[in-house]
């Protein structure tokens, strides 16, 4: 005959599983447009657009670099990226930055940028049918 567990071992179970899913769910980071970063708090939200390059500044002696992006509903925000711009950011078409705001700006401790597929052919005229 088997015997079934322990209450206090089932209920550890249900503890352990549950504290794994709020650790999971708390650490979700979610993307937001400009506007909802300006609303929401929190250090973990991912803010992408579009990469505003003549606005790239990059201060060496800070470890800092700032630029501005414009994302899909076509608003601006500036970000202050805590570090030194990746190799590729002059490829760079969209950024995704992971941060906060601060003082009206957002402050991003994570940069990640969406460069063009090196794979992508250029768009070709397509050839004139014969008549």
């Amino acid at each position: 005959m088997m015997k079934s567990g322990s209450p206090l071992g089932i209920v550890a179970g249900i503890a352990a599983i549950s504290g794994i899913a709020f650790l999971m769910l708390s650490n979700a980071s979610p993307y937001v447009s400009v506007k909802e970063a300006l609303n929401h708090k929190g250090n973990n939200l991912h803010l992408q657009g579009d990469l505003v390059k003549e606005s790239i500044q990059v201060n060496v002696n800070r470890q800092e670099t700032r630029f501005t992006i414009v994302d899909d509903a076509g608003d601006k925000m500036n970000v202050i990226h805590a570090g030194l711009p990746p190799s590729n950011m002059g490829d760079a078409t969209r950024v995704v930055v992971v941060g906060g705001m601060s003082n009206g700006e957002f402050s991003s401790h994570k940069l990640i940028t969406k460069c063009p597929s090196k794979y992508e052919s250029e768009a070709k005229p397509s050839p004139k049918a014969s008549s």
